[in-house]
């Protein structure tokens, strides 16, 4: 590949991870929440693995599409679980 090319590449994938990040309940997934509950090191490889690169795409996605991906690729049973876990989680390791 040549240099020109990745170059592209990178920054593709710094603006991808950029517009991931103006999500804003990313805070609450770590790194290690990830790791223990999903088949994924983070919540951007999470949101990638469904072509979810901005909030524009998260919210054109269909519910069902999104539950769906939840169930296979988590130990949640649903989006509400999971998002509910890991806010707990944050508030014991920020708040307490």
């Amino acid at each position: 590949m040549q240099t020109k090319q990745r170059l592209e590449l990178i920054k593709q994938e710094c603006q991808i991870r950029n517009d991931l990040n103006k999500i804003q309940f990313t805070h609450y997934f770590t790194n290690e929440f990830m790791e223990k509950n999903t088949q994924f090191f983070c919540i951007e490889e999470f949101f990638e693995s469904v072509g979810v690169t901005s909030q524009n795409a998260l919210e054109r996605l269909p519910i069902e599409s999104w539950e769906n991906h939840v169930q296979r690729s988590t130990t949640f049973s649903s989006w509400q679980e999971m998002l509910d876990s890991a806010g707990q989680e944050y508030a014991l390791n920020n708040f307490y």
